[in-house]
């Protein structure tokens, strides 16, 4: 064997890594090799050195770290701080409502919604089978309903104003709150 895998071993040694059989053949080397004899006696005494440096940790320590650390931002938040997004995801989930009835409404204004929405989760499955390709026909498909959407009436150019007035304000909502928990309460230092 090499002399650099009984150097290895040594490490192992140290480390109570060693499995027995190798034990032994590294104890008959270490009976004829005083370099790696004398390299086991410094692995040895630095091993006895670290444990007798060992500092114990009392009991709730990590508990008493873990309290004094500040919160990220996402854990501090509370159930209130989630109610105007949940609010706006509601709102866009209405919206989107709309969309799909007055898109269905201007395909077949004599046929049933759930036949258009039968329509819609044929064409969703299609779309998770065929891929991306397929996906992203569809969302081009999307962008074209919107936009006839938005062409038909000034009143739908207006909800679609008030949508991206909302969207703009949950963005700098969410901004302030970010920058106004990045800064250190008052009296205290980072």
């Amino acid at each position: 064997m090499e002399h650099e895998t009984y150097r290895e071993w040594l490490d192992l040694a140290a480390d109570g890594a060693l499995p027995a059989a190798d034990r032994e053949l590294l104890g008959r080397h270490l009976a004829g090799c005083p370099e790696c004899r004398a390299e086991a006696e410094l692995l040895s005494g630095l091993v006895r050195r670290l444990a007798a440096d060992r500092i114990p940790v009392r009991p709730g320590f990590t508990l008493e770290v873990m309290s004094a650390l500040e919160p990220a931002p996402w854990e501090a938040r509370t159930a209130r701080a989630w109610r105007w997004p949940f609010a706006l995801l509601v709102a866009l989930g209405c919206a989107a409502a709309a969309l799909y009835g007055s898109a269905a409404a201007g395909l077949d204004p004599a046929g049933h919604s759930w036949s258009a929405l039968a329509a819609l989760a044929g064409l969703l499955r299609a779309a998770l089978v065929a891929g991306a390709g397929l996906a992203a026909a569809t969302w081009s498909g999307v962008g074209a309903a919107i936009g006839d959407w938005l062409g038909r009436s000034p009143a739908n150019w207006l909800a679609a104003g008030v949508l991206v007035v909302a969207l703009n304000a949950l963005a700098v909502r969410l901004v302030r709150r970010r920058a106004g928990a990045s800064a250190p309460p008052p009296g205290r230092r980072r």
